[in-house]
């Protein structure tokens, strides 16, 4: 049956993100949005009013997908909080490759990470990038503290699994550097080009070379920089890779990462099939449109 026809299960939609080509994965985008137009219309108009209420300088091109900036000031409270909460704080979970001293839960609700996370300051450029409101999904303290590479991690260039279109925030807590595990994106438009050259499945990870000799590798955006520095980028568009083991004496490298997505990601149920995720229960409804949307009680 084609999938367009009708609505994606919840194992079919595991399967295509997980599993499935680049062109599997963008039909199955497309057909749960389409079983979820509903909410995809309110999103946008909701993204509509709240570009028309704040204005951002910030601007992420589609076609790149992936944009870096120097915000020491704009984030500093927000770094201060983070570094309080997880510095000395043994990892809540690991995934391999990162260990996670500090969850969203671990964050209060009326505190600077939570207040950053839905400001305009990031929530303005993601919704023009992503042409409608996006849900404030899950936010982490991250640490890079591998000291050898990890063959199937997120040590090697990949694509998260969740949809074909969010959006991420990394915020450097500590100074990062050539020698200290930057994260590294591909723009969207060239990650393409390598998708299509290894016909990319699922949750592959591409060799650096094979990256070099398709697109060239001088073309990856590294994100080096003091405290401060912030990488934007779709993971789900652009091949990236992050926290290698670091040289010899080099700090820790330490982030406060912010995960956006929408509606038509794989995490999220559809007509109740799966248990709605939630990340920040400290976060509750206010039953303003806005921010209910904003923080994924409503509209997904």
């Amino acid at each position: 049956m084609n999938i367009a026809l009708r609505t994606p299960t919840k194992d079919e939609r595991i399967g295509a993100f997980r599993k499935a080509s680049w062109p599997e994965r963008l039909a199955m985008h497309d057909a749960i949005a389409a079983a979820k137009r509903e909410a995809i219309d309110a999103r946008r108009e909701l993204g509509r009013r709240y570009l028309e209420a704040h204005v951002s300088n910030i601007m992420v091109p589609f076609e790149r997908g992936a944009l870096g900036l120097y915000l020491p000031d704009e984030t500093a409270a927000a770094r201060d909080e983070a570094m309080r909460i997880g510095f000395h704080r043994a990892s809540q979970h690991d995934s391999g490759s990162l260990a996670y001293p500090a969850l969203a839960h671990d964050f209060p609700a009326d505190g600077e990470a939570v207040k950053i996370g839905t400001s305009p300051l990031f929530i303005a450029p993601i919704t023009r990038y992503c042409g409608m409101l996006p849900v404030l999904f899950n936010f982490f303290f991250t640490r890079a503290y591998q000291t050898e590479m990890n063959a199937d991690s997120a040590h090697h260039f990949h694509m998260d699994p969740e949809d074909t279109i969010s959006f991420k925030v990394f915020i450097h807590l500590t100074d990062v550097r050539d020698d200290s595990g930057p994260f590294h994106a591909l723009p969207a438009n060239l990650s393409e080009r390598v998708l299509k050259m290894v016909n990319y499945q699922g949750i592959d990870r591409v060799l650096d070379e094979t990256v070099d000799e398709a697109v060239g590798f001088d073309n990856v955006m590294k994100f080096t920089g003091l405290p401060g520095t912030v990488a934007l980028a779709d993971t789900t568009r652009c091949l990236h890779f992050g926290g290698r083991p670091r040289a010899a004496g080099q700090p820790f490298r330490d982030m406060l990462v912010f995960q956006y997505l929408l509606p038509t990601s794989l995490l999220f149920p559809i007509n109740g099939d799966a248990k709605q995720p939630r990340f920040m229960p400290q976060l509750e409804a206010r039953g303003d449109d806005e921010w209910d949307a904003l923080i994924g009680l409503k509209w997904t």
